[in-house]
Protein backbone atom coordinates (compact mmCIF):
# COMPACT_ATOMS: atom_id res chain seq x y z
CA UNK A 1 0.00 0.00 0.00
CA UNK A 2 2.73 2.20 0.64
CA UNK A 3 4.57 2.18 -2.47
CA UNK A 4 1.20 2.14 -4.22
CA UNK A 5 0.94 5.79 -2.51
CA UNK A 6 4.20 6.69 -3.39
CA UNK A 7 4.37 5.91 -6.34
CA UNK A 8 0.99 7.75 -7.41
CA UNK A 9 2.60 10.94 -5.71
CA UNK A 10 5.61 10.32 -7.75
CA UNK A 11 2.79 10.42 -10.73
CA UNK A 12 0.78 13.48 -9.60
CA UNK A 13 2.59 15.89 -12.28
CA UNK A 14 3.73 13.22 -14.67
CA UNK A 15 1.39 15.37 -17.28
CA UNK A 16 1.96 18.88 -16.16
CA UNK A 17 0.22 20.98 -18.26
CA UNK A 18 -3.21 18.96 -17.56
CA UNK A 19 -2.05 18.32 -13.65
CA UNK A 20 -1.53 22.15 -13.42
CA UNK A 21 -5.01 22.93 -15.34
CA UNK A 22 -6.74 20.74 -13.10
CA UNK A 23 -5.11 21.94 -10.01
CA UNK A 24 -5.51 25.55 -10.16
CA UNK A 25 -8.96 24.79 -10.44
CA UNK A 26 -9.01 22.75 -6.59
CA UNK A 27 -7.34 25.66 -5.15
CA UNK A 28 -9.44 28.37 -6.83
CA UNK A 29 -12.49 26.19 -5.50
CA UNK A 30 -11.02 25.54 -1.71
CA UNK A 31 -9.44 29.20 -1.62
CA UNK A 32 -13.25 30.48 -2.27
CA UNK A 33 -15.11 27.90 0.19
CA UNK A 34 -12.11 28.87 2.83
CA UNK A 35 -12.57 32.89 2.57
CA UNK A 36 -16.53 32.58 2.69
CA UNK A 37 -16.11 30.23 6.14
CA UNK A 38 -13.45 32.46 7.55
CA UNK A 39 -16.12 35.46 7.32
CA UNK A 40 -18.81 33.89 8.59
CA UNK A 41 -16.92 32.99 11.66
CA UNK A 42 -15.46 36.18 12.46
CA UNK A 43 -18.71 38.45 11.31
CA UNK A 44 -20.64 36.15 13.80
CA UNK A 45 -18.21 36.75 15.86
CA UNK A 46 -17.92 40.31 15.81
CA UNK A 47 -21.28 40.80 15.62
CA UNK A 48 -22.14 38.74 18.99
CA UNK A 49 -19.40 41.17 20.97
CA UNK A 50 -20.75 44.46 19.40
CA UNK A 51 -23.99 43.19 20.12
CA UNK A 52 -22.97 41.93 24.11
CA UNK A 53 -21.18 45.43 24.36
CA UNK A 54 -23.64 47.56 23.29
CA UNK A 55 -27.45 46.30 23.10
CA UNK A 56 -27.82 42.67 24.27
CA UNK A 57 -26.64 40.88 26.89
CA UNK A 58 -26.00 36.92 26.74
CA UNK A 59 -29.59 36.41 28.08
CA UNK A 60 -32.01 39.64 28.05
CA UNK A 61 -34.86 40.14 29.75
CA UNK A 62 -37.40 42.43 28.26
CA UNK A 63 -41.31 42.13 28.59
CA UNK A 64 -44.60 44.19 29.20
CA UNK A 65 -46.38 44.37 32.14
CA UNK A 66 -50.36 44.53 32.86
CA UNK A 67 -51.70 47.04 35.73
CA UNK A 68 -55.17 48.50 35.87
CA UNK A 69 -56.96 47.52 32.98
CA UNK A 70 -54.03 48.36 30.74
CA UNK A 71 -50.67 46.55 29.18
CA UNK A 72 -47.98 48.99 28.79
CA UNK A 73 -44.00 47.55 27.51
CA UNK A 74 -41.09 47.44 29.66
CA UNK A 75 -40.61 45.41 33.08
CA UNK A 76 -42.18 46.44 36.49
CA UNK A 77 -40.06 45.08 39.71
CA UNK A 78 -36.49 45.34 38.45
CA UNK A 79 -35.10 44.98 41.20
CA UNK A 80 -36.77 41.76 41.80
CA UNK A 81 -35.15 40.61 38.71
CA UNK A 82 -31.76 40.95 39.13
CA UNK A 83 -31.77 39.26 42.34
CA UNK A 84 -33.56 36.33 40.61
CA UNK A 85 -30.37 36.49 38.72
CA UNK A 86 -28.31 36.63 41.31
CA UNK A 87 -30.21 34.11 43.17
CA UNK A 88 -29.45 31.62 39.98
CA UNK A 89 -26.59 31.88 38.60
CA UNK A 90 -24.39 33.37 41.92
CA UNK A 91 -21.89 36.52 42.16
CA UNK A 92 -20.17 35.76 38.74
CA UNK A 93 -23.06 37.19 36.67
CA UNK A 94 -23.37 40.84 36.30
CA UNK A 95 -26.74 42.70 35.29
CA UNK A 96 -26.85 46.01 33.03
CA UNK A 97 -30.53 47.93 33.83
CA UNK A 98 -31.57 50.17 31.30
CA UNK A 99 -34.32 52.31 29.84
CA UNK A 100 -35.25 53.11 26.82
CA UNK A 101 -37.19 56.27 25.35
CA UNK A 102 -37.71 57.49 21.94
CA UNK A 103 -38.19 61.28 21.67
CA UNK A 104 -38.61 64.21 19.32
CA UNK A 105 -35.83 66.49 19.69
CA UNK A 106 -35.73 70.05 19.01
CA UNK A 107 -32.99 72.76 19.09
CA UNK A 108 -32.52 76.09 16.79
CA UNK A 109 -35.46 75.08 14.62
CA UNK A 110 -35.04 71.62 13.89
CA UNK A 111 -36.65 68.24 14.98
CA UNK A 112 -35.67 64.91 15.24
CA UNK A 113 -36.63 61.84 16.72
CA UNK A 114 -33.75 59.52 18.59
CA UNK A 115 -34.11 56.71 20.96
CA UNK A 116 -32.53 57.69 24.23
CA UNK A 117 -30.18 54.54 26.26
CA UNK A 118 -30.87 55.45 30.25
CA UNK A 119 -27.76 53.72 31.89
CA UNK A 120 -26.77 53.47 35.49
CA UNK A 121 -23.43 54.95 35.40
CA UNK A 122 -22.13 53.48 38.57
CA UNK A 123 -23.00 49.98 37.15
CA UNK A 124 -23.18 49.95 33.14
CA UNK A 125 -19.68 51.85 32.24
CA UNK A 126 -19.50 49.82 29.50
CA UNK A 127 -20.64 52.00 26.75
CA UNK A 128 -18.24 54.66 27.84
CA UNK A 129 -15.34 52.97 27.68
CA UNK A 130 -16.19 51.88 23.86
CA UNK A 131 -16.21 55.58 22.77
CA UNK A 132 -13.90 58.38 21.29
CA UNK A 133 -14.83 61.55 22.80
CA UNK A 134 -14.63 64.87 20.64
CA UNK A 135 -16.02 66.84 22.83
CA UNK A 136 -16.29 66.30 27.03
CA UNK A 137 -15.83 63.64 28.69
CA UNK A 138 -17.37 60.30 30.53
CA UNK A 139 -16.41 61.67 33.46
CA UNK A 140 -18.44 64.92 33.01
CA UNK A 141 -21.27 62.99 31.87
CA UNK A 142 -21.26 61.22 35.00
CA UNK A 143 -21.35 64.06 37.30
CA UNK A 144 -24.56 65.81 35.65
CA UNK A 145 -27.55 64.73 36.19
CA UNK A 146 -29.49 65.74 32.94
CA UNK A 147 -26.32 65.32 30.88
CA UNK A 148 -26.55 63.31 27.78
CA UNK A 149 -23.32 61.63 25.57
CA UNK A 150 -24.49 62.35 21.07
CA UNK A 151 -23.04 60.59 19.04
CA UNK A 152 -20.88 62.85 16.23
CA UNK A 153 -23.58 62.22 13.44
CA UNK A 154 -26.40 63.89 15.30
CA UNK A 155 -24.38 66.28 16.89
CA UNK A 156 -23.66 67.64 13.69
CA UNK A 157 -27.10 67.15 12.58
CA UNK A 158 -27.94 69.74 15.12
CA UNK A 159 -24.95 71.67 15.43
CA UNK A 160 -24.08 71.23 18.61
CA UNK A 161 -21.76 71.52 20.84
CA UNK A 162 -20.79 70.36 24.29
CA UNK A 163 -22.85 72.71 27.22
CA UNK A 164 -25.70 73.20 25.09
CA UNK A 165 -29.19 72.01 25.87
CA UNK A 166 -31.92 70.53 23.85
CA UNK A 167 -35.58 70.05 24.41
CA UNK A 168 -37.23 66.94 24.72
CA UNK A 169 -40.82 65.99 23.80
CA UNK A 170 -41.32 62.41 25.20
CA UNK A 171 -45.13 60.64 24.78
CA UNK A 172 -45.33 58.94 28.27
CA UNK A 173 -46.99 55.51 28.98
CA UNK A 174 -50.15 57.18 29.48
CA UNK A 175 -50.18 58.59 26.24
CA UNK A 176 -50.04 62.06 27.76
CA UNK A 177 -46.55 64.67 26.29
CA UNK A 178 -43.99 65.32 28.49
CA UNK A 179 -40.94 67.62 27.94
CA UNK A 180 -37.41 67.73 29.93
CA UNK A 181 -34.60 69.60 28.99
CA UNK A 182 -30.89 67.59 28.70
CA UNK A 183 -27.09 69.24 28.92
CA UNK A 184 -24.65 67.97 26.24
CA UNK A 185 -21.80 66.85 28.13
CA UNK A 186 -20.27 64.65 25.53
CA UNK A 187 -19.81 64.32 21.79
CA UNK A 188 -18.74 60.90 20.60
CA UNK A 189 -17.63 58.23 17.81
CA UNK A 190 -17.47 54.34 18.04
CA UNK A 191 -15.98 51.59 16.24
CA UNK A 192 -19.27 49.12 17.59
CA UNK A 193 -21.52 49.15 15.10
CA UNK A 194 -24.72 48.79 17.58
CA UNK A 195 -23.52 51.72 19.85
CA UNK A 196 -22.39 54.29 17.77
CA UNK A 197 -26.15 56.29 17.32
CA UNK A 198 -27.00 55.66 20.64
CA UNK A 199 -27.57 58.68 22.76
CA UNK A 200 -26.82 58.19 26.56
CA UNK A 201 -28.62 59.10 28.90
CA UNK A 202 -29.27 59.26 32.90
CA UNK A 203 -31.51 56.25 33.45
CA UNK A 204 -33.66 58.12 36.16
CA UNK A 205 -33.84 61.10 34.27
CA UNK A 206 -35.56 58.87 31.13
CA UNK A 207 -37.47 57.46 34.24
CA UNK A 208 -38.92 60.49 35.80
CA UNK A 209 -39.24 61.82 31.97
CA UNK A 210 -41.48 59.07 31.09
CA UNK A 211 -43.56 59.21 34.30
CA UNK A 212 -42.31 55.77 34.86
CA UNK A 213 -43.14 54.06 38.99
CA UNK A 214 -39.68 53.41 40.78
CA UNK A 215 -39.07 49.20 39.61
CA UNK A 216 -39.61 49.84 36.29
CA UNK A 217 -37.17 48.88 33.27
CA UNK A 218 -36.69 48.39 29.59
CA UNK A 219 -34.47 45.65 29.39
CA UNK A 220 -32.13 44.23 31.81
CA UNK A 221 -28.84 42.55 30.34
CA UNK A 222 -27.41 39.40 31.97
CA UNK A 223 -23.75 38.58 31.74
CA UNK A 224 -22.35 35.12 32.09
CA UNK A 225 -18.72 34.25 32.82
CA UNK A 226 -19.73 31.25 29.92
CA UNK A 227 -22.22 31.04 26.82
CA UNK A 228 -22.25 27.03 27.15
CA UNK A 229 -25.69 25.25 27.24
CA UNK A 230 -27.46 29.24 27.40
CA UNK A 231 -30.58 27.29 26.69
CA UNK A 232 -30.19 25.45 29.82
CA UNK A 233 -29.45 28.40 31.88
CA UNK A 234 -32.16 30.76 30.79
CA UNK A 235 -34.80 27.24 31.72
CA UNK A 236 -33.14 27.74 34.70
CA UNK A 237 -34.00 31.47 35.19
CA UNK A 238 -37.33 31.03 33.84
CA UNK A 239 -37.81 28.62 36.61
CA UNK A 240 -36.45 30.82 39.14
CA UNK A 241 -38.96 34.16 38.00
CA UNK A 242 -41.84 31.93 38.07
CA UNK A 243 -41.43 31.09 41.40
CA UNK A 244 -41.19 34.91 41.93
CA UNK A 245 -44.70 35.49 40.75
CA UNK A 246 -43.57 36.21 37.12
CA UNK A 247 -44.96 34.95 34.02
CA UNK A 248 -42.52 34.31 31.25
CA UNK A 249 -41.88 33.18 27.60
CA UNK A 250 -39.51 32.97 25.20
CA UNK A 251 -39.35 34.21 21.56
CA UNK A 252 -40.92 32.00 18.86
CA UNK A 253 -38.64 33.00 16.27
CA UNK A 254 -35.21 34.37 15.78
CA UNK A 255 -36.57 37.64 14.29
CA UNK A 256 -38.98 38.38 17.81
CA UNK A 257 -35.60 37.24 19.50
CA UNK A 258 -33.86 40.46 17.65
CA UNK A 259 -37.54 42.68 18.40
CA UNK A 260 -37.03 41.59 21.89
CA UNK A 261 -33.51 43.31 22.50
CA UNK A 262 -34.44 46.37 20.56
CA UNK A 263 -36.40 48.36 23.14
CA UNK A 264 -38.80 51.24 22.26
CA UNK A 265 -40.26 53.87 24.09
CA UNK A 266 -43.40 52.52 26.99
CA UNK A 267 -46.75 52.46 24.93
CA UNK A 268 -50.51 51.29 26.24
CA UNK A 269 -53.17 48.77 25.01
CA UNK A 270 -56.47 47.43 26.85
CA UNK A 271 -55.62 44.10 28.90
CA UNK A 272 -58.39 41.88 27.92
CA UNK A 273 -57.55 39.69 31.46
CA UNK A 274 -58.08 42.29 33.98
CA UNK A 275 -55.24 41.10 36.13
CA UNK A 276 -51.90 42.46 36.83
CA UNK A 277 -48.50 40.39 36.09
CA UNK A 278 -45.46 41.04 34.65
CA UNK A 279 -44.66 39.32 31.79
CA UNK A 280 -41.00 38.46 31.27
CA UNK A 281 -38.94 37.61 27.74
CA UNK A 282 -35.90 35.88 27.69
CA UNK A 283 -34.39 35.99 24.64
CA UNK A 284 -30.42 34.34 24.53
CA UNK A 285 -27.68 35.60 22.27
CA UNK A 286 -27.70 32.61 19.85
CA UNK A 287 -31.47 33.70 19.20
CA UNK A 288 -30.43 37.16 18.47
CA UNK A 289 -27.38 36.00 16.09
CA UNK A 290 -30.11 33.31 14.94
CA UNK A 291 -30.65 35.92 12.14
CA UNK A 292 -27.50 36.81 11.45
CA UNK A 293 -26.51 33.05 10.83
CA UNK A 294 -29.43 32.97 8.43
CA UNK A 295 -28.30 36.11 6.15
CA UNK A 296 -24.69 34.66 6.18
CA UNK A 297 -25.87 31.28 5.38
CA UNK A 298 -27.37 33.02 2.61
CA UNK A 299 -23.96 34.91 1.39
CA UNK A 300 -21.99 31.65 1.83
CA UNK A 301 -24.66 29.39 -0.56
CA UNK A 302 -23.83 31.35 -3.09
CA UNK A 303 -20.24 31.33 -2.95
CA UNK A 304 -21.19 27.23 -2.24
CA UNK A 305 -23.37 27.88 -5.38
CA UNK A 306 -20.15 29.03 -7.69
CA UNK A 307 -17.54 26.56 -5.88
CA UNK A 308 -20.36 23.82 -6.84
CA UNK A 309 -20.41 24.89 -10.70
CA UNK A 310 -16.79 24.98 -10.54
CA UNK A 311 -16.89 21.38 -9.37
CA UNK A 312 -18.92 20.30 -12.53
CA UNK A 313 -16.51 21.90 -14.49
CA UNK A 314 -13.32 19.74 -12.25
CA UNK A 315 -15.88 16.39 -12.60
CA UNK A 316 -15.68 16.78 -16.50
CA UNK A 317 -11.85 17.42 -16.52
CA UNK A 318 -11.05 14.37 -13.87
CA UNK A 319 -12.75 12.06 -16.38
CA UNK A 320 -10.98 13.66 -19.79
CA UNK A 321 -7.91 14.03 -17.97
CA UNK A 322 -8.49 10.29 -16.69
CA UNK A 323 -9.18 9.16 -19.92
CA UNK A 324 -6.54 10.92 -21.61
CA UNK A 325 -3.80 9.46 -18.83
CA UNK A 326 -5.11 5.77 -19.62
CA UNK A 327 -4.79 5.91 -23.16
CA UNK A 328 -1.63 7.13 -22.70
CA UNK A 329 -0.76 5.10 -20.41
CA UNK A 330 -1.96 1.31 -21.70
CA UNK A 331 1.57 -0.18 -21.71
CA UNK A 332 2.40 0.57 -18.48
CA UNK A 333 -1.22 -0.46 -17.09
CA UNK A 334 -0.53 -3.95 -19.22
CA UNK A 335 2.37 -4.79 -18.18
CA UNK A 336 1.29 -4.16 -14.30
CA UNK A 337 -1.57 -6.32 -15.30
CA UNK A 338 1.17 -8.74 -16.88
CA UNK A 339 3.12 -8.86 -13.75
CA UNK A 340 0.42 -10.04 -11.76
CA UNK A 341 -1.41 -6.81 -10.46
CA UNK A 342 -5.39 -6.75 -9.63
CA UNK A 343 -7.79 -5.18 -11.53
CA UNK A 344 -8.41 -3.02 -8.02
CA UNK A 345 -5.00 -2.14 -7.32
CA UNK A 346 -4.69 -0.42 -10.79
CA UNK A 347 -7.97 1.50 -10.24
CA UNK A 348 -6.29 2.19 -6.75
CA UNK A 349 -2.99 3.72 -8.05
CA UNK A 350 -5.56 6.13 -10.69
CA UNK A 351 -7.43 7.12 -8.28
CA UNK A 352 -4.93 8.10 -5.57
CA UNK A 353 -2.73 10.20 -8.01
CA UNK A 354 -6.29 11.90 -8.27
CA UNK A 355 -6.60 12.29 -4.75
CA UNK A 356 -2.84 13.66 -4.53
CA UNK A 357 -3.62 16.08 -6.96
CA UNK A 358 -6.73 17.37 -5.12
CA UNK A 359 -4.99 17.44 -2.01
CA UNK A 360 -2.02 19.31 -3.11
CA UNK A 361 -3.58 22.07 -4.50
CA UNK A 362 -6.56 22.25 -2.31
CA UNK A 363 -3.84 22.67 0.61
CA UNK A 364 -2.39 24.94 -1.54
CA UNK A 365 -5.57 27.19 -2.37
CA UNK A 366 -6.45 26.96 1.04
CA UNK A 367 -3.29 28.25 2.35
CA UNK A 368 -3.45 31.06 0.41
CA UNK A 369 -6.94 32.30 1.56
CA UNK A 370 -5.79 31.93 5.23
CA UNK A 371 -2.71 34.17 4.41
CA UNK A 372 -5.39 36.60 2.80
CA UNK A 373 -7.34 36.70 5.70
CA UNK A 374 -4.52 37.56 7.87
CA UNK A 375 -3.52 40.76 5.68
CA UNK A 376 -7.11 41.91 5.90
CA UNK A 377 -6.33 42.29 9.37
CA UNK A 378 -2.53 44.18 8.58
CA UNK A 379 -3.94 46.00 5.36
CA UNK A 380 -5.71 49.36 5.69
CA UNK A 381 -8.34 50.67 7.79
CA UNK A 382 -11.62 50.42 6.28
CA UNK A 383 -14.31 53.19 6.48
CA UNK A 384 -16.86 51.98 9.49
CA UNK A 385 -19.93 54.37 7.83
CA UNK A 386 -22.96 52.41 6.61
CA UNK A 387 -23.54 48.44 6.71
CA UNK A 388 -19.70 47.94 6.40
CA UNK A 389 -18.97 48.87 9.81
CA UNK A 390 -21.01 45.70 10.92
CA UNK A 391 -17.61 43.58 10.38
CA UNK A 392 -15.66 45.53 10.97
CA UNK A 393 -13.44 45.78 14.54
CA UNK A 394 -11.54 48.78 14.95
CA UNK A 395 -11.95 49.59 11.10
CA UNK A 396 -10.65 46.24 9.99
CA UNK A 397 -12.16 43.42 8.38
CA UNK A 398 -12.59 40.37 11.07
CA UNK A 399 -11.61 36.83 8.75
CA UNK A 400 -10.85 33.82 10.96
CA UNK A 401 -9.82 31.07 9.80
CA UNK A 402 -10.68 27.56 11.32
CA UNK A 403 -8.43 24.92 11.57
CA UNK A 404 -11.60 22.54 11.29
CA UNK A 405 -13.27 24.33 8.38
CA UNK A 406 -9.83 24.19 6.49
CA UNK A 407 -9.57 20.51 6.91
CA UNK A 408 -13.02 20.01 6.05
CA UNK A 409 -12.42 21.73 2.58
CA UNK A 410 -9.24 19.97 1.69
CA UNK A 411 -11.49 16.59 2.77
CA UNK A 412 -14.37 17.24 0.91
CA UNK A 413 -11.96 18.26 -2.10
CA UNK A 414 -10.50 15.49 -1.83
CA UNK A 415 -13.13 13.19 -1.53
CA UNK A 416 -14.62 15.13 -4.61
CA UNK A 417 -11.83 13.95 -6.85
CA UNK A 418 -12.35 10.32 -5.49
CA UNK A 419 -15.50 9.72 -6.56
CA UNK A 420 -15.06 11.19 -10.14
CA UNK A 421 -11.88 9.79 -10.52
CA UNK A 422 -13.12 6.50 -9.99
CA UNK A 423 -15.15 5.63 -12.53
CA UNK A 424 -13.35 6.13 -14.90
CA UNK A 425 -9.82 4.36 -13.33
CA UNK A 426 -12.06 0.95 -12.72
CA UNK A 427 -12.83 0.77 -16.68
CA UNK A 428 -8.54 1.48 -17.07
CA UNK A 429 -7.94 -1.10 -14.19
CA UNK A 430 -10.20 -3.95 -15.74
CA UNK A 431 -8.24 -3.99 -19.29
CA UNK A 432 -7.04 -7.36 -20.35
CA UNK A 433 -3.22 -7.10 -20.10
CA UNK A 434 -3.07 -8.35 -23.61
CA UNK A 435 -5.73 -5.81 -24.88
CA UNK A 436 -3.38 -3.15 -22.60
CA UNK A 437 -0.55 -4.21 -24.70
CA UNK A 438 -1.88 -3.91 -27.93
CA UNK A 439 -4.44 -1.74 -28.35
CA UNK A 440 -6.08 1.92 -27.20
CA UNK A 441 -7.92 2.04 -24.70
Amino acid sequence: MYNFIKLAFKNVFRQKKRSFTLGINYAVVAFILVFLLSFSAGATRTISTSLVRSTAGHITLTGQFAKDGRIYNGLLRADDLVQAVQETFGQQATTAVRYSVKSAVYYNGLSKRLSFSGIDTAADSELGKQARYLEGSWEEFVSEPSGILLPKAEAEYFGLSQGDEIILSSRTRFGAFNTGILKITGIYESDNFFAKGLVLAHFDQLLNLDLAEPGSASSIFVYLPSTANLDAKRDDLRARLEKSGFETRVPESDAEAISAISSASTKYEEDTEKRDRVIVTLATLDEVLGIVRTVLAAVNGVGAFIAAVMLFVIAVSIFINLRMSISERLREIGTMRAMGLEADSVTFLFVAESVGLALIFSAAGSALAVLVCYLFRLGPTLPADGNLGLFLVDGKLMLLPQIVGVLGVILVISAFAAVFSFFPARKGGAIPPVQALTNTF
